[in-house]
């Protein structure tokens, strides 16, 4: 009885450590490692899911793994440099549908024709980080998926030469809230980055170029629009239905080579903030239309056709921005009781008798020149010629109407901004100018011909 005693201790001290080796190896236990991807053939994607653990880590070795595959159980999918997958077919090389998912690291090549996407996310709590995605068809979807992130993935097309409706989207969401969108980059896509009837989405640190629309927000709440850059889209950013959306520190330049180009579009958008977005060298720099109650401050718009073109638009406030360098300041019809004022307008030479910094006479936006051009487009051949100006001075009746900043600031707020143009400021503007000629001889020259 005292031996059987005596051995009690140890038996103890056996289960200890055989419990303690169990818990040290658990976590190991949940990565499933696939070495076969370098055997030169394309290894299906699906079989390897299947295998893997729920809640664990499939680990890709380098090689080309062959979709379509679904992810219904929690899983994180990871590849080492050179894991490829590549999916010919009509359904999404990967589709995540369980909760906390992840895709890492995988390059993902995209060829077959589809109305979906090359990858489709439609769990919560979910990641998609570091993927390089080539596609004929969209990037990413998101469908009713929620608190999920996408960062540090490239979306570029990659089929033949087509018109931009013939495209997919690069980053689409679709009643998906609260999710985060960062540090991607999008190229030559339909819209590179897009979202309709999602809130509490925070697009950041992108850069979105050559599509049509940057970013895109279709009704869309509680949303913030920061530090993005965008070059040569049709629009930059195009902000329409929208309600307390925050639109803060973009930079979106040379969105000019379509006749509807700006750098920032507000459309039917309330209760929302503009503040500190640089808009350069756009067709037009804002443009702001059946808007209201939205504040825009410490934009520096210059070098764009028009600087900022308000219509139909009330109850806004236009405060402290920057508009230099442009061929056409600022347009307003249609567009009532807007607090503007405190702009620094270049082409406006004011007289500050107190010393305070703004300009004790007003700056009217006189909106001859824009109701002229919208009945008769060729009309803007004469931009600024002698007669025109003659005519927009006599034309002054309505003034009353016009929208005006009532204290313009005396100089430039940006640090730089004092500076006298650079070379591609004044090239920008002078070809701005020449195709803004050529467009209205072209128009003018097509016009009579058809007459006759």
């Amino acid at each position: 009885m005292s031996r059987i005693r005596s051995l009690m201790p140890r038996a103890s001290a056996l289960r200890t450590a055989l419990l303690a080796f169990s818990l040290a190896i658990l976590p190991s236990a949940a990565v499933f490692a696939a070495n076969s991807g370098s055997s030169g053939k394309e290894i299906p994607l699906q079989q390897l899911i299947d295998e893997a653990p729920p809640g664990g880590t499939l680990k890709l070795a380098e090689g080309t793994y062959r979709g379509p595959a679904v992810v219904a159980k929690p899983l994180r999918i990871e590849g080492a440099n050179g894991v490829r997958i590549v999916n010919e077919s009509d359904q999404p090389a990967v589709e995540l549908r369980a909760n906390r998912s992840a895709l890492a690291g995988l390059a993902i090549r995209d060829t077959g024709a589809k109305t979906t996407a090359a990858v489709l996310l439609s769990g919560a709590d979910s990641t998609l980080e570091n993927l390089r995605i080539e596609t004929v068809s969209s990037g990413i979807h998101l469908r009713d998926a929620s608190r999920n992130k996408i960062s540090r993935t490239t979306v570029s097309w990659a089929g033949p030469d087509v018109k931009m409706t013939e495209k997919g989207n690069g980053i689409d969401l679709y009643a998906s809230h609260d999710n985060v969108i960062a540090n991607n980059t999008v190229i030559g896509m339909h819209d590179a980055i897009y979202i309709e009837n999602s809130n509490g989405i925070r697009v950041e640190q992108n850069e979105v170029n050559e599509s049509r629309y940057g970013v895109h927000f279709m009704y869309v709440n509680d949303s913030s629009i920061r530090s993005n850059i965008g070059a040569r889209n049709i629009t930059g950013a195009m902000v329409m239905n929208v309600n307390r959306v925050e639109v803060t520190s973009n930079t979106f330049v040379k969105q000019s080579e379509n006749v509807n180009s700006q750098g920032l579009l507000l459309f039917d958008a309330s209760d929302s903030v503009f503040t500190d977005n640089r808009l350069e060298g756009n067709r037009v720099g804002i443009f702001v239309e059946q808007a209201q109650k939205n504040v825009l401050e410490r934009n520096r718009v210059t070098v764009n056709y028009v600087g900022l073109q308000l219509k139909e638009s009330e109850n806004n406030r236009f405060q402290g921005n920057d508009f230099q360098g442009n061929v056409i300041p600022a347009e307003a019809t249609d567009s009532q009781n807007n607090d503007v004022k405190a702009n620094y307008w270049d082409s406006f030479q004011g007289i500050d008798l107190d010393g305070d910094g703004f300009s004790d006479m007003p700056f009217a936006i006189n909106p001859f020149f824009q109701k002229m051009t919208k009945t008769t487009p060729p009309f803007q051949l004469f931009f600024q010629s002698p007669g025109m100006a003659f005519l927009e001075g006599m034309l002054t009746s309505s003034k009353q109407a016009w929208t005006t900043d009532r204290a313009p600031a005396m100089k430039p707020y940006a640090a730089d901004a004092d500076r006298p143009p650079g070379a591609f400021e004044t090239t920008g503007t002078l070809v701005i100018s020449l195709l803004l000629l050529g467009s209205a001889v072209t128009t003018i020259f097509v016009t009579g011909v058809r007459r006759k």
